[in-house]
């Protein structure tokens, strides 16, 4: 393995280790091991570890943007479908990791919501961030007469991430997608679909 010189690398680094382990089950010393760093190079970086866990927050909403921002951008696809597509992604990724990591968003939620008001406040506007996102769609979606005229497009979107964050949570635990995949069908095979044009 070639030796990690980077603040970036680092963050990589200790963002897979954090996503298999956890946020406090991960020592400093583990995230330096694995990416052949001395130890004063992590503090050169980073002030705190809840500074490495902000800067992994971070990185890790980058890399869903990176997945997201092509399909939301797809003019070619209704609203409905790019919002429906973008879960499928995360879904592709969860089955790829074996079922085992979740989402970051999630998983420090969980964990360090009640330890750090710093985390709290960077997974808060990660998540309305996306938010933000689906809603943008949603209003484009009720434009177009794929949901009804009085939903709320920011409620819905507010919703649909909690019950994916849900079904995440409850596939860990299963070590199966099925919940994920029900929570596609149930919302965009079922409620959703018989809401249109309505």
């Amino acid at each position: 393995m070639k030796r990690i010189h980077n603040k970036e690398d680092i963050i990589q680094v200790g963002l897979d280790i954090v996503l298999r382990r956890g946020f406090n089950a991960t020592g400093v010393d583990a995230i330096l091991k694995q990416a052949k760093v001395p130890k004063g190079s992590f503090y050169n970086f980073f002030a705190s570890k809840e500074e490495f866990a902000l800067a992994i927050i971070d990185q890790f909403v980058a890399g869903r943007e990176e997945i997201f921002t092509p399909i939301f951008s797809n003019d070619s696809l209704p609203p409905l479908d790019r919002i429906r597509k973008s879960f499928e992604s995360l879904i592709a990724k969860f089955e790829g990791d074996d079922c085992t990591q979740g989402c970051l968003l999630g998983n420090l939620g969980q964990e360090m919501s009640d330890q750090s008001d710093n985390v709290r406040q960077r997974l808060e506007q990660s998540l309305q961030r996306w938010n933000r996102a689906l809603t943008n769609l949603l209003v484009a979606a009720r434009k177009e007469k794929e949901i009804p005229a009085d939903m709320d497009a920011e409620m819905l979107a507010e919703n649909l991430i909690s019950s994916f964050q849900g079904a995440l949570l409850r596939s860990k635990v299963k070590k199966s997608s099925e919940p994920l995949k029900n929570f596609i069908y149930l919302y965009f095979d079922r409620f959703l679909a018989r809401e249109k044009g309505r």
